[in-house]
């Protein structure tokens, strides 16, 4: 449901002559430049009219598929982009990891409704430095921009239970492409990772063949790569290994 989010598009007007929340009122910071990337129209508009209304953001491109956001992004290398994971073709997730690919610096706010502790994980195992809820408030919204400009990662309140699990998830990302001898899953691939964190959660494969967009078999691929490269012999070892090492958060 998105009218939540719709609803707080427009800031309100305060009658407070002494607020100044830095987030909506900020004349000395720089233009910042911003792909919306979203499949549905009027959530784009909302989201712009938002950033607009700050005086602090340019809104340089508009895109509804995954394949048009990172052609986009590529080109015009914005300060931002605002991701939407349920995008058609395939999924956010696989946005991010082709711009990772790619050694892209934007920074990437995910603008979503899905809530479960495994998305947010992948979200940030990619390289998401934000994760935001589409019924969040303008304030909220803004002020996750002035984390990420300060080299922080962004999470709503209501998961700041994770924020330790998520920014240690961020940090050993094998976005960069080496290897961290301290770090275990570093040996899997970023899609092995994703198919290891939904495994870990108890998803059988065509549950995660559909959240990923990608077939069955194509899960029983990944996860046989995943268990042979941590030396496991079943998922059942993966999950207890996910447990001792508190990946999870049951």
């Amino acid at each position: 449901m998105l009218l939540p989010f719709l609803r707080s598009a427009v800031p309100p007007m305060s009658t407070d002559p002494s607020d100044t929340t830095p987030s909506l009122v900020n004349g000395a910071a720089k233009t910042r430049t911003v792909i919306l990337s979203d499949d549905h129209t009027i959530v784009r508009h909302a989201v712009k009219t938002i950033l607009e209304k700050s005086g602090n953001f340019s809104i340089i491109g508009e895109c509804e598929s995954a394949d048009e956001t990172v052609e986009l992004v590529e080109k015009h290398s914005p300060d931002f982009l605002i991701l939407d994971l349920g995008l058609p073709g395939k999924s956010g997730l696989e946005v991010i990891y082709d711009l990772k690919e790619k050694e892209c610096s934007t920074k990437i706010a995910i603008l979503t409704m899905y809530e479960d502790e495994a998305t947010v994980r992948q979200a940030f195992a990619a390289g998401a430095q934000a994760y935001l809820f589409k019924n969040s408030s303008p304030d909220e919204f803004l002020a996750a921009f002035d984390t990420m400009d300060n080299g922080d990662y962004y999470l709503p309140e209501q998961l700041k239970e994770l924020r330790s699990d998520v920014i240690d998830l961020a940090k050993a990302s094998p976005s960069n492409g080496k290897v961290d001898i301290h770090d275990p899953l570093s040996l899997l691939s970023k899609r092995e990772r994703e198919v290891f964190y939904l495994l870990a959660d108890g998803m059988p494969n065509r549950v995660i063949a559909k959240k990923l967009y990608i077939s069955p078999r194509t899960v029983e691929t990944h996860r046989a790569r995943v268990i042979k490269k941590l030396g496991f012999s079943s998922t059942a070892d993966l999950i207890r290994y996910a447990l001792r090492n508190n990946l999870l958060t049951l």
